[in-house]
């Protein structure tokens, strides 16, 4: 596949300094489509530039994407991003969802079915801007989030393939897109869940129970992807501790790999720690394997 010039790397080509204080956060906006933006003509996302962001060198870039009834600043306040950005060299991206009818701000994570928002549009708006505003490499730009946000990063492996290099969906309501998953790449995936999530529950809901919005089983849901990956081994344990059982599909196009820690008795949560490492660090450690062009 040729690449496209939006998903070629910028690396050691730009010569951008920031609009944002190294080291810092700040709100940024983009123009919107009012008719695919519930009528607004800005969407808005937080930024946190690392703290020896060089105008020369271009940096990896992660978008962590906040859960249903959230906030960019939550997300931001929560996570534990930006100080890692700041240790590792990333620029940290905290996008905003529009509210729903109850004013709750949300994804519409399956696709324009949700009161018409189109969020692939956002998407590469967003990513325009930010590449244009920011020196970036195009690729190693990845996508994390928790609960609706989870759901809105299987929603970019989907929609964006071609853009985002590999992500990381937490605890992630993986509804069916309206549109079908059609990626033009195989796309690395690490995916975390709590075996006892009362609200997206780990083995899913069926269309029985709720015949408008079934939800399929988390390791359902991977298997689709290791396919689509075209990985032929798999799913096969890795790492087990008290808190955590690792597993991953293997031997995929590009090696790229799906990988999949469920909590052991954890909820609707972000766990702290994976092993002994922080969960943020342990995204991240995946993340950096992964380019668009495959491996590191």
């Amino acid at each position: 596949m040729t690449a496209t010039p939006a998903s070629q790397s910028n690396k050691n080509t730009c010569a951008k300094p920031s609009p944002i204080k190294a080291g810092t956060t700040e709100n940024q906006a983009v123009a919107a489509h009012p008719a695919a933006s519930r009528g607004q003509h800005t969407r808005t996302y937080l930024v946190h530039v690392p703290a020896q962001y060089s105008a020369k060198t271009a940096v990896p870039m992660v978008i962590i994407f906040h859960g249903h009834g959230g906030t960019a600043q939550e997300a931001e306040q929560d996570t534990g991003f930006s100080q890692l950005a700041d240790k590792e060299q990333f620029i940290a991206v905290y996008p905003q969802g529009l509210p729903d009818d109850g004013q709750m701000p949300m994804w519409a994570s399956i696709g324009p079915l949700d009161y018409n928002i189109d969020e692939t549009v956002f998407m590469n708006d967003m990513l325009d801007k930010l590449t244009k505003d920011f020196c970036v490499d195009t690729q190693r730009i990845y996508a994390t989030g928790f609960s609706n946000g989870g759901g809105m990063s299987g929603f970019v492996a989907c929609q964006l393939s071609t853009r985002i290099a590999a992500v990381a969906p937490i605890s992630g309501n993986y509804y069916p897109l309206q549109a079908g998953c059609h990626p033009q790449r195989a796309v690395p995936m690490l995916e975390i869940h709590g075996s006892a999530d009362p609200i997206v529950p780990y083995n899913g809901i069926s269309a029985k129970v709720n015949p408008q919005w079934p939800l399929p089983a988390v390791q359902d849901w991977l298997g689709e992807w290791a396919k689509r990956n075209g990985c032929t081994k798999g799913p096969e344990q890795f790492f087990q501790d008290k808190n955590a059982t690792g597993f991953r599909w293997t031997d995929c196009h590009q090696n790229a790999t799906i990988m999949h820690y469920r909590m052991e008795g954890e909820g609707h949560t972000v766990p702290a720690k994976i092993g002994n490492l922080p969960t943020e660090q342990v995204i991240w450690n995946f993340f950096k394997l992964h380019t668009l062009a495959g491996p590191k």
